[in-house]
């Protein structure tokens, strides 16, 4: 029995490392997997999200970290704050301007869907706009632009608030799905999503009831039987449960709120529950039903209460809940009056700093970044010209040079074939000397030895001896049995330059000859073509062939094959 438990012991350690073993070697993308597609705020994602975020950290790998917090940021509904400071302190240190711009918009995000702590999500927008000036990422940019308008919506700034909807909204639909990635076709319709339902409240504020109606309708069509998009239909059902209850719809209204209520309420949403709260209580008002009234009206205080929080929208139910308790209950009736002043004073505490802020650090830069945008336009028109006039006399220049070039090429390339053609070309810079001769240059070679080194020369030409590799001066005496002085002074008296020299006369004016006799030499490369004629490196046979024919050896080719018709 024990060496069963000793077993089962050993057993269960096992299990435990080979699970431990397959944690710390999954990848990045098998842990993310876990929990990537859960919904928002979804707490039974972090043991992964953890795990991730320490794998990044024990492998440095810094994008992965940033991802981490990122998606901690997403899940974890208690710190959220805390992930976000996270990946925007990373961001700072190591990311991009894209990257930091992002992170002080989820920041801001934070701050105002759970927060409702406007002032810090004004101040996080406008950092994000400030890094995201000059992005390429259009979709961040227009983000940027969506949340700015919620905060001009939250001032009453409608007109302003319509112009930063469509312009997200014709941004967002204008994308060819198709070609984007599954994850971006999600994000760019949830976006556009977002802006036609700020559009349908917009229009509704602007008393634009049946353009707001017909939005509503669009918004709502799109999103039905979707279930990618279950919190935004219920967000368009919302939308025309309210539109219903202004033409006096009564029953349907109700009944769109009452569908559209929990899925919101599920997803923490509490200004828009709470307005939900409001126009069911309004709807309980004209049903004669107080005990609802009461009830709806006080969900809209327990947000207030709870969250610290109230829309102008729903502001008047206080005005019903003090008047329900005037006479019946004290209590309650200057606890509602105490709650009315304290509602009042948090909507307008705010106000000024945000109107301000707004309009200072947004609005105003946003105007002068157009008229700079102007002057820069008309710089870059000048510099355009100056670019396109100087980059006109470079092109002429180069084709003027070109033309001078080509006209130099072939004027040598034509002396050249002038002097293979006339057979003058191998005697150039050669002097050729009878015997009787050499008493007036007064040279000490005896005419015996001179006809000899002259005839075992020639026949060294004949055989192609030259066209070894390595050959020097003194391996030549050997072979020609005569040394290497007698030899010097032959070239230097009867050729009229040095040993070097006549050798690379020699090899160039073969190579020469073999490129204007036998087409199948203008095929080769440069490379072997020295190989060919016994020079070792290329840029040497370059120079030689230039100093010799007065044409560079590619030139020489590109002639020849154009004055054969070769291509």
């Amino acid at each position: 029995m024990k060496k069963l438990n000793y077993f089962l012991v050993l057993l269960s350690a096992f299990s435990q490392l080979l699970s431990a073993q397959q944690k710390i070697e999954s990848t990045f993308r098998e842990i993310r997997g876990h929990y990537e597609k859960m919904t928002i705020d979804d707490i039974t994602a972090m043991p992964n999200v953890k795990l991730y975020i320490e794998k990044a950290k024990a492998e440095h790998n810094i994008p992965k970290l940033l991802q981490g917090y990122r998606d901690g940021r997403q899940f974890d509904l208690k710190n959220k704050i805390k992930y976000a400071d996270s990946a925007l302190m990373l961001s700072l240190k190591h990311g991009t301007k894209d990257d930091i711009s992002k992170d002080f918009l989820s920041k801001g995000i934070i701050y105002y869907f759970y927060h409702k702590k406007y002032k810090q999500a004004l101040n996080q927008y406008l950092k994000a706009y400030e890094y995201s000036k000059g992005s390429k990422d259009e979709y961040h940019k227009y983000k940027v632009i969506y949340h700015l308008g919620i905060v001009k919506e939250h001032l009453g700034y409608y007109d302003e608030a319509l112009e930063h909807f469509e312009d997200c909204a014709a941004f967002y639909s204008s994308q060819d799905y198709q070609k984007l990635h599954e994850n971006l076709q999600f994000n760019y319709k949830k976006a556009y999503f977002n802006s036609l339902h700020q559009l349908t409240v917009i229009n509704r504020y602007l008393k634009n009831f049946s353009k707001s109606d017909s939005l509503s309708l669009l918004g709502y069509r799109l999103t039905k039987n979707n279930p990618d998009f279950i919190l935004e239909n219920s967000y368009f059902l919302k939308c025309i449960g309210i539109c219903e209850f202004l033409k006096k719809d009564y029953t349907s209204a109700k009944a769109d709120l009452e569908t559209a209520l929990p899925n919101i309420i599920r997803r923490n949403d509490f200004a828009w529950a709470s307005v939900i709260y409001y126009y069911l209580a309004k709807i309980a008002e004209f049903e004669n039903n107080e005990n609802k009234a009461i009830a709806y009206y006080s969900e809209v205080d327990s947000i207030f209460q709870r969250e610290d929080f109230i829309l102008p929208e729903v502001f008047k139910s206080y005005n019903y809940l003090i008047d329900y308790y005037q006479g019946k209950n004290l209590s309650k009736e200057l606890y509602y009056t105490k709650q009315l002043l304290e509602a009042d004073s948090l909507m307008t505490k705010d106000y000024p700093y945000l109107s301000a802020k707004l309009h200072k650090d947004y609005d105003r830069k946003s105007l002068i970044e157009q008229r700079d945008d102007i002057e820069k336009a008309s710089l870059r028109k000048i510099r355009l010209a100056q670019v396109l006039i100087l980059s006109g006399t470079l092109v002429l220049s180069f084709f003027v040079i070109r033309y001078v070039k080509d006209r130099k090429i072939k004027k040598q390339y034509d002396l050249l074939q002038k002097r293979m053609a006339e057979g003058t070309y191998e005697k150039r810079d050669i002097v050729t000397e009878e015997p009787e001769d050499y008493a007036i240059r007064k040279t000490f070679l005896s005419p015996e030895v001179t006809v000899e080194i002259k005839q075992k020369l020639e026949k060294f030409e004949r055989e192609l001896q030259f066209t070894k590799k390595g050959i020097t001066q003194n391996s030549i005496a050997g072979k020609l049995n005569t040394n290497a002085h007698y030899l010097s002074v032959y070239i230097n008296e009867n050729k009229g330059m040095n040993f070097t020299k006549y050798i690379a006369q020699l090899r160039i004016q073969y190579i020469t000859h073999l490129l204007n006799t036998n087409n199948k030499y203008l095929h080769y490369t440069v490379e072997a073509l020295a190989e060919e004629c016994g020079i070792a490196a290329r840029q040497n046979f370059s120079k030689l062939f230039f100093e010799i024919n007065g044409i560079r050896p590619t030139d020489y080719i590109k002639k020849r094959k154009q004055e054969l018709g070769i291509k």
